[in-house]
């Protein structure tokens, strides 16, 4: 399964055709010491992409990402992309994909912190293969930012925030 969350800021933010500009390091918004301290494990050191959207409106342009892995059995990823001017057509989508996920029995935990949703969304009971994703996406300084934690134990909304905040923080 793809990391949802990221899916998801990819769904709200590609969908509107903005491009970050190439100068954009994902990676120089967070450290490991910080990704690690913040899940409480240990977090390699960072992997940086650029994730060229391959269909729809956003053809052709690239989101910065970056992504650690944390313990054992888990990750976090931060996705960069210049904001939507609508953000009505990502937002439909993310409310799409959530219902649908909430019809196959996943629970959510939402929480609306301002500008910033924070979801936590646990498997159906019996699906122990499949992660527990939590993640907070939102815009700052003209740019739309997700960040998501997914593994096995769940991590608390009020985890990611902070993160999600010291990304924003960074960002130039």
């Amino acid at each position: 399964m793809v990391l949802l969350i990221s899916a998801i800021g990819i769904l709200l933010f590609a969908a509107t055709g903005a491009n970050v500009e190439s100068s954009m390091h994902a990676c120089s918004l967070l450290t490991a010491d910080e990704v690690g301290t913040a899940l409480g494990d240990k977090a390699s050191p960072p992997h940086e992409n650029n994730v060229i959207i391959d269909k729809g409106p956003s053809k052709g342009e690239t989101m910065r990402t970056c992504t650690w892995r944390v313990g054992g059995q888990g990750m976090v990823s931060l996705n960069v992309i210049r904001a939507p001017k609508d953000a009505k057509p990502g937002t439909a989508l993310l409310h799409q994909a959530f219902e649908t996920l909430k019809s196959q029995g996943w629970k959510e935990e939402r929480k609306q912190l301002g500008s910033v949703t924070c979801v936590l969304m646990t498997p159906p009971s019996g699906q122990d293969k499949l992660p527990i994703s939590t993640g907070c996406l939102g815009e700052a300084k003209e740019r739309g930012l997700s960040i998501g934690a997914m593994g096995k134990k769940a991590v608390p909304i009020e985890q990611i925030k902070p993160l999600f905040d010291k990304a924003v923080a960074r960002l130039q």
